[in-house]
């Protein structure tokens, strides 16, 4: 019975939103109070994680906050600090999933294209036995990424943990 019912009507309410239109407003979410006055925003972000999925991820939400940041007329300048295990992630001739580590490297080549600045700690490369020619290209090591997450926080950076 109910089935007959919604069988019946369905067409009649289908009819009124298609061929007379949804009046409905769709609000696109922003982020303008946040961004009020600002014309450009500086971040760095300090990522630590031994997941290579869950750091594929954070990658991802970089990206998409730059190109989000950007499409609201703000010019965002990011730096992307790794440090402890995840360096072990950014070496280009280390076991694991060949799969992941693509996608690992494509996203680094898009976060290098997209400006952001991407550093690994060379403190923890040192710790795990790693070289700085080992990295993926495009990832710049620094003597330790604390000192480098402290000048650019005294620097006006936001320090924003991915962890």
């Amino acid at each position: 019975m109910r089935f007959l019912l919604i069988a019946r009507f369905l067409p009649i309410a289908t009819f009124f939103l298609v061929v007379l239109g949804y009046s409905g407003t769709v609000h696109a979410l922003d982020d303008a109070v946040a961004f009020s006055g600002l014309t450009s925003t500086r971040a760095i972000y300090d990522v630590r994680t031994s997941d290579e999925k869950k750091l594929q991820f954070i990658f991802t939400v970089i990206r998409d906050t730059l190109d989000e940041t950007i499409q609201q007329n703000v010019t965002p300048r990011y730096v992307a600090s790794m440090r402890g295990p995840t360096v072990k992630l950014l070496i280009r001739s280390r076991q694991g999933d060949p799969e992941l580590q693509k996608k690992t490297k494509t996203l680094i080549d898009e976060l290098n294209k997209q400006g952001i600045r991407l550093e690994a700690c060379g403190y923890a490369l040192n710790l795990f036995g790693l070289e700085e020619e080992d990295l993926f290209e495009g990832i710049h090591a620094v003597g330790n990424s604390l000192n480098s997450l402290i000048g650019y926080q005294t620097r006006g950076y936001v320090l924003v943990p991915m962890n």
